[in-house]
């Protein structure tokens, strides 16, 4: 019988970054949709510290072959584990040690993702991934320490490491920029967003009223975080109160920025200062699950992003063939969605003029026909993303 390839994806993520845990969770759903005679080629393992929510669990849990729980397979921390361990390191060069022996032991193909350096001699291959560079063009947002973290991750990869992954042309263009000497070969892997069938099956109208909804209204979907740019939508809807329009905004999303925790004091500063308290909803990080359903039933998704590496809420928004009004950032232009209209990142007044012209002219609610191909070219765009991350691997 012929040995299955072996994947370990390690997960990323959690409550303070769900586009990390959402990105290996699309990485499995997307191998998982290769048809059988692929799909029984290759085992696909989850690595992982903390806790899995347990949705993401129930949805995941059908296409592992197995998931680990790292902190009750890694050889026990103790004196002689320590010892050894630094031997290991300084006579062998062996990077992580304790780690590559529960990869061997456990026959492991492929770990991503993962810096296995290039000079070192293992049993199993692994790729590392540099999600963006926002911190080397927007580096007022981060800590000194963040910073310096980045920079020295980073440059370990181009260092040690013979690929790399990025999830954009415009990323592998900025690790040529700001590598150029690197021999690492980059390796772009532009991932999409896979929902359950069913969840296309529920009725919407029972999540906007769950949340005391208007029939109306644009979604923006992503963490309180300086860079996704909430307060330029604050400002075009300052600019429209003046032509007497009034458009209804519902933001979803985790409210604390551990770089800048008193942001959302400044959020509800200026709602509060320019009297948009009936226009603007604040629900918080709510369960996916409504939150595709109300992206469903809005209006249209705005996503003014300043920065992204590949944007989850872009492909989301993608699968269910919603309109889009996109901030000009190149990723964004990148990824070019059908029915997405952009302005340019810091013009309110843009913003304004799109907002105001949409919130005319749009319907609420789930156009079927629209969503129905979506739906399909979802599930080929899907596939593509599984067959590049193998080639990958």
């Amino acid at each position: 019988m012929k040995k299955l390839f072996k994947i370990g994806l390690i997960m990323q993520g959690g409550t303070s970054w769900i586009g990390g845990t959402e990105y290996i969770k699309n990485i499995i759903l997307a191998l998982s949709s290769l048809p059988n005679e692929e799909r029984e080629t290759f085992e696909i393992c989850l690595l992982y510290n903390q806790d899995i929510a347990p949705d993401i669990q129930n949805q995941l849990k059908p296409y592992l072959n197995a998931a680990y729980k790292l902190e009750n397979e890694l050889e026990q921390i103790n004196f002689v584990g320590r010892l050894k361990w630094k031997i290991r390191r300084v006579l062998f060069k062996q990077t992580d040690p304790r780690f590559s022996d529960f990869l061997n032991k456990n026959k492991f193909n492929f770990i991503y993702p993962y810096l296995v350096p290039k000079n070192e001699k293992l049993l199993y291959q692994g790729c590392p991934w540099i999600y963006d560079f926002q911190h080397k063009y927007l580096p007022d947002l981060f800590t000194k320490s963040d910073v310096e973290g980045r920079d020295r991750g980073f440059a370990q990869i181009a260092d040690l490491s013979s690929r790399v992954v990025l999830s954009s042309k415009t990323a592998a263009a900025d690790f040529q920029k700001f590598f150029p000497d690197s021999k690492c070969q980059t390796e772009v892997l532009q991932f999409r967003t896979s929902l359950p069938s069913s969840w296309y099956e529920l009725d919407p109208l029972l999540v906007q009223q769950k949340y005391n909804l208007p029939e109306r209204f644009f979604l923006i979907s992503n963490q309180f975080w300086q860079h996704k740019n909430h307060l330029v939508v604050l400002e075009s809807l300052k600019i429209l109160q003046a032509s007497s329009i009034y458009p209804v905004i519902v933001f979803t999303g985790h409210i604390y920025d551990y770089r800048k925790p008193d942001y959302i004091d400044k959020i509800l500063q200026t709602i509060s200062t320019y009297g948009l308290a009936n226009q603007v909803y604040l629900l918080g990080l709510i369960p996916r699950i409504d939150q595709i359903q109300l992206m469903r039933h809005s209006l249209a998704v705005i996503q003014p992003s300043l920065f992204e590496g590949w944007s989850t809420v872009v492909e989301d928004a993608r699968c269910l063939g919603k309109k889009m009004i996109l901030s000009d950032f190149p990723v964004h232009l990148e990824q070019d969605p059908p029915g997405s209209v952009f302005f340019e990142r810091n013009s309110p007044q843009q913003l304004a003029d799109l907002i105001g012209e949409w919130w005319e002219k749009l319907p609420a609610g789930v156009n079927l026909e629209e969503e129905s191909l979506a739906q399909q070219r979802n599930k080929e765009d899907v596939k593509k993303f599984g067959y590049r991350f193998l080639e990958i691997a």
